[in-house]
């Protein structure tokens, strides 16, 4: 019964990577992809490697089935996120950065943000600054 090693582990990584980069679809999840290729790597390692036909397919289908796991646990933390809401910064009049959507210390709805944008755009082109 010879063992699963870390060499030929080693050998198909660029592989597997790239799937579970493919698979997890965006340019964000490349340090996801990693961490999916090394949730493989237990996985094999513990595994009789007689039992194992071809390799390389057996890697892909552990990665395979890691990543719609990856994908749900990101969104179930992204879900439970407590920290501040933060608004994105803009830069104002003045020239230094200033929250967008605020005004008077509250948040306006997506409609008024939309009308108070296009109030705002069309006083611009109305009225331009010399």
């Amino acid at each position: 019964m010879p063992i699963a090693t870390a060499d030929e582990f080693e050998s198909h990584r660029p592989r597997m990577v790239g799937l579970a980069y493919r698979m997890l679809g965006s340019a964000e999840e490349a340090e996801e992809a990693e961490d999916t290729v090394q949730d493989a790597y237990p996985r094999w390692s513990g595994t009789d490697r007689g039992a194992i036909g071809r390799p390389a397919a057996w890697l892909a289908k552990v990665v395979t089935n890691l990543c719609p796991d990856r994908l749900t646990s990101a969104r179930a933390q992204r879900e439970r996120y407590a920290g501040p809401w933060l608004p994105e910064p803009v830069l104002t009049s003045d020239g230094t950065l200033g929250p967008k959507g605020m005004r008077d210390g509250g948040h306006l709805t997506p409609e008024r943000a939309v009308g108070k944008g296009t109030f705002e755009e069309f006083l611009a082109r109305r009225f331009p600054a010399s």
